[in-house]
């Protein structure tokens, strides 16, 4: 078993071509205690096969381009260091399901499955936010006139005292095409009525 507190690696930090940065604008939302951590195959820092429980399904949700933002940053403590997971939600319709969702989101935890928009080796093309301890409903603005027409900004993140251990896992199985399969295997592909 690798030391964790121990670096074992050369890094090359920087590649030759450009790289898109941020998140794709879908992402699939699972409630926490729909995953069945046991049959989920989790190596290291990685999953590669992320079980739900039987009958139980995650939700897509989709925003305008550029809408979704991650963070990760690091939370030094006195006796432990962790990881407060982030993810910002914009979202630019106002429906009755929409806040019906977000009241739902202020009394739940949550995993979130993201998508970034570019990566070299495709290994880290998905990443999951909150698996250790899920997310929680931290913010909400609903501004009643905002320029970008944005409707409701929901921010999503760590719970007190409940810090990740690690920066988002990544969601990989065999192949970036196997795992956007296994990405829309999550949630029943049928589009949300919003109306």
């Amino acid at each position: 078993m690798p030391n964790c507190a121990q670096i074992s690696a050369n890094l090359a930090l920087a590649a030759c071509q450009n790289s898109a940065v941020g998140l794709e604008s879908e992402l699939v939302l699972i409630n926490r205690d729909d995953i069945d951590f046991a049959g989920s195959t989790v190596t290291g820092n990685v999953i590669s096969a992320l079980v739900l429980k039987s009958g139980k399904t995650g939700f897509l949700y989709t925003s305008e381009k550029n809408a979704f933002e991650g963070d990760s940053p690091l939370n030094k403590g006195t006796y432990k260091t962790g990881f407060n997971h982030q993810l910002v939600l914009r979202a630019f319709l106002k429906a009755q399901l929409t806040k019906d969702q977000i009241n739902a989101l202020a009394k739940t935890k949550v995993v979130a499955v993201v998508k970034n928009k570019d990566n070299v080796s495709g290994e880290t093309k998905f990443e999951v936010y909150g698996w250790e301890n899920g997310l929680e409903l931290n913010d909400l603005s609903a501004p009643t006139t905002d320029g970008d027409g944005v409707i409701y900004t929901i921010t999503l993140g760590t719970g007190e005292n409940q810090r990740e251990s690690e920066l988002p896992k990544s969601f990989y199985t065999t192949s970036v095409t196997a795992t956007e399969t296994a990405f829309e295997a999550l949630y029943t592909p049928t589009p949300a009525n919003n109306g």
